[in-house]
């Protein structure tokens, strides 16, 4: 469903207002140095009077994030001409925003320290993580549809290969992302201990030998363009593709931001790695299982290929999932593409709760997963009562945990921190915040025995700390919630505070307040549906044919893992897979007549 309206300054219900151009440079973490100048000739053009087309080459690659950057330089090293259009007039998209783990199974870091798991056994997990109502361990490919099984099995297969071509070409250098604190659990991990934790994921490695983020993937990319001779048209919005009598895609065109429009011709193929549609308020609300308050992804990502494909007839799949994270309510409000998103609530003495004052989720669960609680919906109430959650703490992990976001600094406030001396007056500041957000909150107010619950709630949660099990929701009994929490999401400040307690993901709140209240609601990093492809990342028609000349990686396509978020680094290993593979088929393509 699409974002909530906004009460303006103005009283008028409006949308979150785009972030400004310097705002989306900073929070892409790219700055001004990314931004790129619109080509106007290529090096190869050959129209002459009366050409209707201004450009012809092999292949195009659209969308200027990973996946786009990503093919063209893996179609451009098997000698085919290649031109990249992106949208915006800044280069990075969402991938420059991200933290850039890509989840890499068989990767050469794994090979190099023997530490690799056998390629039937994270197989079977996989499908079982993307297919649960399908999976079985005897069965023929695990219980999977052959399509299904040859996608994850293409990821398996040809991640690796992407990173070590990229490697080779001096356009992504990686390093293992266990560096910093050592090796992680994958999110489906289910073991309440382990000896052995097999790490995938991998970072791009600056040139100092330090680890990168989403910046830097997208910098080395960028460098890799221009060392392969790549052309990068930005201001270029693709809006329709062209294809000839026999339905092969021959060209496409595109708008620039002056409003005219550009021709190109394309000899093989055209790959797209536009992004998902967190930004089109009329898919989200035909599509997604409930509202959707915003996303990570930039605000330029508005299922511009989903239309486009339809055009030439191909099926679609996932268009109900994406990558969900949970957002700060009042951020999203205030920009339609978030800073950042609750990977992992914060702190020990912390909990989440509904409109009721109930817990509803284990806290540590993964982001993906844990969003999920957020759409189920009340028969008797008839509404979304998880719609919005609050996260509720104490001084403790304020002092504590102050810092690793949402939690403001300690001794610092944020502009969507409600405080309150104690629960109730916590409460009756909760329900005061709702009701002067009105629509953008989606009109959601408080129980009115919310504040009595929320004491109840916190009592029993206090016992259960006091405990060290978690009777309602089993938080903590995973290593995944441990090992995420105490090493990446709630590593302590120095403080004098102790660290007594049995389940180190619990601990009682303090029995006198102040107490703190954020707003939570469902987002995404990125929606994960549109056409389907084919283990060779070929756009398939209504029939599942390939569409001759056209290939899709990246978050623009019906995600290959399903709606399961495998690992940090879950959306970028697809991606580098899937990009790869449309890099290779498209420079492999026969040239095609126009007519």
């Amino acid at each position: 469903m699409p974002p909530f309206k906004r009460q303006t300054r103005g009283g008028r219900a409006d949308e979150a207002p785009d972030v400004s151009r310097r705002d989306f440079l900073r929070l892409a973490g790219v700055a001004g140095t990314l931004a790129a100048s619109a080509c106007t000739a290529l090096p190869w053009d050959h129209g002459g009077v009366g050409d209707p087309f201004d450009h012809t080459v092999d292949v195009a690659a659209v969308g200027g994030g990973a996946a786009g950057p990503i093919a063209a330089l893996v179609a451009a090293r098997r000698g085919a001409r290649v031109l990249l259009l992106e949208k915006t007039a800044i280069f990075g998209g969402t991938a420059a925003k991200s933290g850039g783990v890509y989840w890499v199974p068989n990767n050469r870091f794994e090979r190099e320290r023997g530490d690799l798991e056998p390629r039937e056994t994270t197989l079977r997990n996989m499908c079982r993580a993307s297919y649960p109502q399908l999976f079985d361990p005897d069965a023929r490919r695990f219980g999977l549809p052959e399509r299904e099984f040859a996608l994850i099995e293409a990821f398996y297969d040809n991640a690796w290969r992407a990173v070590e071509e990229l490697e080779a070409m001096e356009a992504l250098r990686s390093m293992p992302a266990d560096v910093m604190v050592g090796p992680l659990p994958d999110y489906w991990d289910t073991r309440e201990n382990a000896d052995r934790v097999v790490d995938r994921r991998l970072w791009p490695q600056k040139p100092d030998g330090s680890f990168g983020l989403g910046g830097e993937m997208v910098r080395q990319l960028r460098v890799g363009l221009e060392k392969a001779g790549v052309p990068i048209l930005t201001g270029h919005r693709v809006e329709k593709l062209l294809s000839n009598g026999r339905g092969e895609v021959v060209g496409l065109e595109a708008r620039k931001l002056d409003g005219s429009s550009v021709r190109v011709r394309t000899l093989k193929g055209v790959v797209f790695g536009t992004g998902g549609f967190t930004h089109n308020p009329e898919l989200l609300l035909q599509t997604q299982p409930g509202p959707v308050f915003g996303g990570c992804a930039v605000i330029s990502n508005e299922g511009d290929f989903v239309y486009m494909a339809q055009a030439l007839g191909a099926r679609l799949g996932h268009m109900g999932s994406a990558w969900r994270a949970q957002i700060v309510l009042e951020q999203a409000i205030h920009f339609r593409s978030t800073p950042d998103d609750v990977f992992m609530p914060p702190g020990d003495s912390m909990i989440l709760v509904n409109r009721l004052g109930e817990r509803v989720v284990n806290e540590k669960t993964n982001y993906n997963e844990r969003t999920r609680v957020h759409y189920a919906w009340d028969t008797h109430r008839h509404d979304w009562t998880n719609l919005l959650l609050f996260m509720i703490y104490d001084r403790r992990t304020a002092d504590v945990y102050g810092g690793r976001f949402p939690l403001p600094p300690p001794g610092m406030g944020a502009p969507y921190l409600i405080e309150g001396a104690d629960l109730r007056t916590l409460a009756s500041a909760i329900d005061a915040r709702l009701a002067s957000l009105g629509a953008a909150a989606a009109n959601v107010r408080l129980d009115a025995a919310f504040g009595e619950r929320l004491e109840r709630t916190v009592e029993r949660f206090d016992r259960f700390a006091r405990e060290g099990v978690d009777a309602d929701f089993r938080r903590g009994e995973r290593l995944y919630d441990r090992e995420w929490h105490s090493k990446i999401w709630s590593f302590p400040n120095p403080t004098d505070w102790p660290f007594d307690a049995p389940n180190p993901t619990l601990h009682a709140f303090e029995a006198e307040g102040p107490y703190y209240c954020i707003i939570l609601a469902p987002g995404t990093l990125d929606t994960n549906g549109g056409p389907q492809v084919d283990a060779r990342a070929r756009v398939l028609d209504a029939s599942a044919s390939p569409i001759p000349g056209l290939y899709g990686a990246g978050n623009c396509i019906a995600s290959p893992t399903g709606a399961a978020y495998y690992a940090g680094g879950g959306t970028l290993g697809p991606l580098l897979a899937f990009a790869y593979l449309a890099g290779v088929g498209a420079a492999a393509e026969p040239v095609k007549e126009l007519v």
